[in-house]
């Protein structure tokens, strides 16, 4: 009788905890998609400096073509070169994606992306559509992209067999 009244005593310790877990999961991954909203935000007015602030300090991305960034600053001047030219005056729109939790203050965000109204340098334009992974960390009690790498899928007739 005793080890049952202990476990039961276990089981409903335990639980608060849990649910307490749940909320703040569920709260981290409003977090995380209120980033991509408001990167999507600053995209569409083609502010640099606004999507970039979205990364942590020594984040990185590397472009669809391959364009590596280290750090805010070239990320920033990365994001202004493709507002000038082949996004200047697009919006951005993501899928909801998926979010996985690594640990509770690492995660990792898939998700699909749409850009209409691209103007790649053939001068044709064009509605790109990708795939981009994100590695999101948790500091001071705010979620940073990490690293992100964004691509565009190769059409199956081009893809290498």
């Amino acid at each position: 009788m005793k080890k049952i009244l202990t476990a039961s005593i276990l089981i409903l310790l335990a639980l608060p905890a849990g649910v307490a877990d749940a909320k703040d999961q569920a709260s981290d991954e409003a977090a995380i998609r209120k980033v991509f909203a408001d990167f999507a935000e600053a995209w569409g007015r083609d502010d640099a400096k606004s999507m970039a602030s979205h990364w942590a300090v020594d984040g990185d991305v590397i472009n669809p073509p391959g364009r590596r960034a280290n750090g805010r600053a070239e990320i920033e001047k990365m994001f202004a070169d493709e507002h000038a030219t082949v996004f200047k005056g697009t919006h951005i729109t993501f899928s909801e994606g998926t979010i996985h939790f690594v640990k509770p203050d690492v995660a990792v965000f898939t998700s699909d992306y749409e850009i209409p109204g691209a103007h790649p340098p053939n001068g044709a334009e064009m509605t790109m559509k990708g795939i981009v992974t994100s590695v999101m960390v948790k500091k001071n009690g705010k979620w940073w992209t990490l690293s992100a790498r964004p691509m565009v899928p190769v059409p199956t007739s081009r893809a290498v067999k």
